[in-house]
């Protein structure tokens, strides 16, 4: 009998001792054991290791124009929302390539790559610092970006491909089909007989002479300039596009000839004869002598100081955000008359554009060694380009604090209507979002009803044109002083060193045999291949 009280009161004992050690462990102290395993609370015994909190998943990011600090509210949110450590990889944009490459040379290569151009595709994906991404991989993981591909330009699939592998992302914009167009200074257009903005390259030749000639600010000083162009930063592609687009070309872009093959537009007649008008209206005196130190900010200085009355580096959206703001900032009284793409003489009447495509993002090759880091990355990237509250997020930052709604269309605070600012106080900008503007999807929260008002008026039913090589052809590199001649040649045309008769005949016959000939075969192959 005594043996079976003890026994009884033993058995109690030990469940109390039990209970109690169930409810420690049920607040949460739960210690590794001496196997180093952690013991599981009370009442999750069962749970499977898939439910449990996994580890964040690092990312080294490199896009450009980043935040200043590592906890801005749209870095904090990316790393909440998809459980991932973000560091940021910091370059300066003025110094790009220099910067980027001594960093890649030891070895830190970013996990999300941003890629300005083909010809850095090129150069990193031969070096091995790029991850292949096959096309169809980018349709499995990104189905809606890759519809939106195919419903803007299936073409743009193709910029991205080396000897057959595709080893980014490609980006459109938008904007791109909109063209470059000249904008005046209204009170000298009416002081020179105009009421509207010039519709052909003869009305054209008309007003720019008289801004030179004719003091248009009435100060009584010989002060003025005709028509300039950024010769510093874009002497082939946009400065003077004007004139060229009024002749259907631009000395920068490859264009159809009448055979339908591709043509390097420097080398054409339409191409001569735009360039006697530019050396024509130089010799005369109206085009600025000092066009080819000025860059993109100059032409805007100098339209906003009254020393020019023609700008033709814009688009509409140029006009409406950066240099008609500025112009009316500082001419209050005076409008910024935004025209059309001249007509020239052979009925040209369409602008040059940048065309609809535009950047990469890529992976570091050693991405594709990581399955979930890669997977993770086309997760983000499919979100911002088709989740709402992911992209306006990641590009305007948090609603009330940072933007309002004003008819559906998030507004920028004044403190943070610059987007290069804003990323760098917020993070709101292309450095996180690089689909910023350009998905087709969140694009009615692009423009304010104003903005898209202005666009309409300024460019609907207005032709563009763009270089039509849009594709990788390894080859360029092989010819690395074309573009030097090219630009030696084009400055010496407009001031009048070289003619246009046989010196441009020359420079023809010089392009070919220094590499130009071969390049235009290499083109075409590629070109042909593609339309196959």
């Amino acid at each position: 009998m005594k043996k079976s009280v003890k026994w009884k009161i033993l058995t109690a004992v030990l469940a109390v001792i039990m209970l109690l050690s169930a409810c420690t462990n049920g607040g949460g102290n739960n210690k590794p054991s001496a196997s180093g395993e952690t013991t599981a609370p009370s009442g999750t015994a069962s749970s499977a290791p898939s439910e449990q909190a996994e580890e964040p998943i690092n990312l080294l990011w490199l896009s450009f124009d980043p935040p200043e600090g590592d906890e801005t509210p749209v870095q904090k949110f990316l790393e909440e929302r998809f459980n991932v450590k973000i560091e940021n990889m910091r370059v300066d944009r003025t110094s790009w390539t220099e910067h980027l490459n001594i960093r890649l040379a030891t070895g830190e290569v970013p996990d999300l790559f941003f890629l300005w151009s083909q010809g850095e595709i090129l150069d990193y994906s031969n070096q091995g610092l790029l991850a292949e991404l096959p096309i169809d991989l980018i349709r499995e993981k990104m189905p809606k970006y890759a519809a939106s591909v195919d419903e803007m330009d299936p073409s743009i699939w193709d910029l991205a491909v080396v000897d057959g592998k595709n080893f980014a992302i490609p980006l459109y914009w938008l904007e791109g089909l909109t063209p470059f167009m000249p904008a005046y200074n209204g009170d000298w257009l009416k002081a020179a007989g105009f009421d509207k903005a010039p519709e052909t390259l003869v009305e054209f030749e008309k007003v720019v002479y008289y801004f030179a000639k004719n003091d248009p600010d009435k100060n009584g000083k010989a002060d003025t300039i005709g028509y300039s162009g950024s010769g510093k930063d874009s002497l082939a592609t946009l400065a003077f596009n004007s004139v060229y687009s009024a002749y259907g070309t631009s000395p920068g872009a490859w264009l159809k000839a009448e055979d339908g093959s591709l043509v390097n537009a420097m080398v054409t007649e339409r191409t001569r004869e735009a360039l006697k008008v530019l050396n024509k209206w130089y010799k005369d005196g109206v085009i600025d002598k000092e066009f080819l130190t000025t860059d993109y900010a100059k032409t805007r200085q100098d339209l906003a100081n009254r020393r020019s009355g023609i700008i033709d580096r814009g688009m509409w959206n140029s006009y409406s955000i950066a240099i008609g703001p500025e112009f009316k900032g500082q001419n209050p009284d005076t409008e910024l008359v935004v025209g059309k793409p001249l007509v020239g003489p052979y009925g040209d009447n369409a602008g040059f554009s940048w065309g609809v495509k535009n950047n990469f993002v890529g992976m570091g090759a050693q991405v594709a060694k990581d399955p979930k880091k890669m997977d993770k990355l086309f997760e983000i990237l499919e979100a911002m380009v088709s989740d709402e509250e992911v992209y306006k997020m990641t590009y305007f930052g948090v609603e009330g604090e940072h933007y309002d709604l004003v008819d559906g269309v998030p507004t920028p605070k004044e403190q943070y209507v610059n987007v290069t600012e804003r990323g760098a106080k917020v993070g709101a900008s292309s450095y996180y979002n690089i689909f910023g503007t350009k998905s087709s999807y969140m694009s009615q929260f692009d423009l304010s009803k104003e903005q898209a008002a202005f666009k309409k008026q300024t460019t609907e039913g207005v032709p563009a044109f763009s270089s039509l090589l849009t594709f990788i052809v390894p080859e360029t590199s092989q010819y690395p002083d074309l573009n030097r001649i090219r630009d030696e040649h084009l400055i010496k045309f407009i001031i009048g060193e070289i003619n246009l008769d046989q010196g441009f005949d020359d420079f023809v016959k010089l392009w070919n045999s220094s590499g130009g000939e071969a390049l235009t075969k290499a083109v075409n192959d590629r070109y042909a291949a593609l339309q196959q």
